[in-house]
């Protein structure tokens, strides 16, 4: 935790850093199945005993606390940016922190708390429906994060697993997506989408692809469980689901 600490004291201790809470988003409905060409093209599909899947964890870097929260997971997304998220625990991430890994100083930070409660709520769910931030992405002046929770779609009506565009330059909302598009650990941002993942047990599970510009869903790829985590191998995409290992083409990427 040596990174962590030196990393800490300067992003704590850097003037003027100023927390954008963002407003109460919309929390739109769930996309209707795309129709057009297919761009997600699955390569093989292999079984692979079930583990456990970090979500970034081993690269804890940034501030122990931010704001009296205690971080819960750092994720270095651009190569220069770190991202570290804080909340209470792990399940209930609002801020995010984004540290220059060259700088060493703080870049910007979000508060995502408007985000986290769905608008509708099944009274005995509501312990497990807290929308937390589970990934951050920035790609050319905007910001791309996942809101989710993980239970069942059916105790949010719908009403979760979001990707939402930032505009850093005005820090305002450019796009949320449709519901239930992602809430794997991880997403993709190519040159002109973003490759997500949704499932959960019961529910269809799928890899999509969204409009980097819209939001929008192009394309989607069924899977034979939920995705959990979303990687590059060579010109391929790696999907790594609870106990299958694919290998999927993106055309037009």
């Amino acid at each position: 935790m040596r990174l962590a600490t030196a990393l800490g004291a300067l992003a704590l201790g850097a003037g003027g850093l100023t927390v954008t809470t963002l407003p109460r988003p919309a929390f739109p409905g769930p996309a209707a199945a795309p129709s057009g060409q297919h761009r997600l093209v699955l390569v093989s599909s292999h079984y692979a005993s079930p583990g456990i899947v970090q979500s970034g964890q081993e690269l804890r870097a940034g501030p122990d606390h931010f704001l009296g929260l205690p971080l819960e997971g750092g994720v270095n997304q651009t190569g220069r940016t770190t991202f570290a998220f804080y909340g209470r625990d792990s399940a209930s991430a609002h801020l995010i922190l984004a540290l220059d890994n060259i700088t060493q100083k703080s870049r910007y930070a979000f508060d995502f708390k408007n985000y986290v409660w769905p608008p509708r709520i099944r009274p005995a769910d509501r312990e497990f429906v807290y929308e937390s931030v589970v990934w951050a992405h920035e790609a050319n002046g905007a910001l791309y994060v996942e809101n989710a929770h993980l239970t069942y779609a059916s105790s949010s009506y719908g009403q979760n697993a979001y990707i939402t565009a930032i505009d850093l330059k005005t820090r305002k909302a450019l796009w949320r997506s449709p519901a239930l598009v992602a809430n794997a650990n991880t997403f993709l941002v190519t040159s002109h989408y973003l490759v997500t993942g949704y499932g959960f047990t019961a529910e269809p599970d799928y890899l999509y692809l969204l409009d980097r510009a819209t939001g929008h869903v192009v394309d989607r790829l069924l899977l034979p469980n939920a995705p959990e985590k979303i990687t590059w191998q060579g010109k391929l995409l790696h999907v790594r689901t609870y106990d299958h290992n694919l290998l999927v083409r993106l055309a037009g990427a």
